[in-house]
């Protein structure tokens, strides 16, 4: 392991150590937790961002089990990847952190390799957390992350789920999914870890401008905080203000789930009690239905324009027979039915 420098753990009083263990508190259960039942699993790259979660996490009170997890994807050559393994493990090292490294194959999968590795890192550390008895696994998103996020799924047309962006907990596989760090800036990540004498790994295929997520963030997000120094921590704001919206949106579409007829493989609503639906619901309730038959794959394939032909079809007058097919999700509409197949 190479040698690293002395870090200097960080004060509790510190600004930004204070807003990310008083977010991982509140996303762990609140005041009624104690913190020796929050033991979290930190996954950590060794890059600033999951470097500062593990800094900041590591003042909470010696009773709390904090410990840190490093995924080693094949996908990047074995030195630069083993490179950042040793930097994460010294961290842990200095920090008396105990290190759980996983491995993760990607190489080879068909299909988007950055979508694949993001699977295969909560599929390794879900299964790593289920190992050592975690029940909560925390990520260094923050909100820059968040920016990047919401802008590009705006750029791909998305709806007010895929607007809500990152959310700041969900379930993973046995476990709970936090994200502490979605009130901080990734300026703050590294201002930490200067603070605590840590220099951290930089990820190379961040510089990969052909990838939309690094072409905003090199290009589109400097000329932004321009503008608006404060843009990404509003982007934070903004999507949790969708996504409480969206579950307003999301309560209706289960309700209308739960009225539905079943046949075989087919999904009957009567097409009266869908006619009158906000456009917003019933994207959602297609939505549902696509999950329903793929599993959550091949969204990606529905076209918007037979999207919004199909809502149209369904909220018309009109009773003649009509068919779309939304990524391998089937829809028929007549006079009385629409039916999912």
């Amino acid at each position: 392991m190479p040698h690293a420098p002395d870090i200097r753990r960080p004060s509790r009083k510190d600004p930004v150590v204070r807003r990310i263990v008083s977010s991982w508190r509140r996303l762990t259960g609140g005041r009624g937790v104690r913190d020796d039942r929050r033991a979290t699993l930190v996954s950590c790259s060794g890059g600033a961002d999951s470097s500062a979660l593990l800094l900041a996490l590591s003042t909470v009170s010696h009773r709390a089990r904090i410990e840190a997890a490093h995924i080693l994807h094949d996908i990047r050559p074995p030195a630069e990847a083993g490179a950042d393994l040793q930097r994460t493990a010294a961290l842990c090292a200095q920090l008396g952190v105990k290190l759980h490294e996983g491995r993760a194959s990607v190489a080879g999968l068909r299909g988007n390799t950055e979508s694949n590795a993001r699977h295969c890192r909560y599929e390794e550390l879900a299964r790593l957390a289920q190992e050592a008895g975690f029940g909560i696994v925390a990520t260094g998103h923050h909100a820059d992350d968040q920016l990047e996020t919401v802008l590009m799924r705006m750029i791909r047309g998305a709806g007010a789920r895929g607007m809500s962006g990152i959310h700041s907990r969900r379930a993973l596989a046995g476990s709970v999914l936090v994200r502490p760090m979605l009130g901080v800036t990734h300026a703050d990540a590294e201002s930490l870890c200067r603070r605590c004498g840590w220099e951290w790994a930089e990820d190379r295929t961040n510089k990969d401008v052909s990838r939309l997520r690094a072409a905003l963030r090199s290009r589109v997000l400097p000329a932004i905080r321009e503008i608006e120094p404060r843009a990404a921590l509003h982007a934070v704001r903004t999507a949790r203000a969708v996504g409480s919206a969206h579950d307003v949106v999301a309560a209706r579409a289960s309700a209308l789930e739960s009225g539905a007829d079943r046949d075989g493989n087919s999904i009957f609503f009567s097409r009266i009690m869908l006619r009158d639906e906000e456009p917003a619901v019933l994207v959602e309730l297609i939505l549902r239905m696509h999950h329903s038959k793929s599993g959550g794959e091949r969204r990606d394939r529905i076209d918007q324009h037979s999207l919004n032909a199909c809502i149209g079809g369904i909220s018309d007058q009109s009773g003649e027979p009509r068919h779309y097919d939304l990524g391998g999700l089937f829809v028929s509409v007549d006079a009385h039915f629409v039916s999912f197949s």
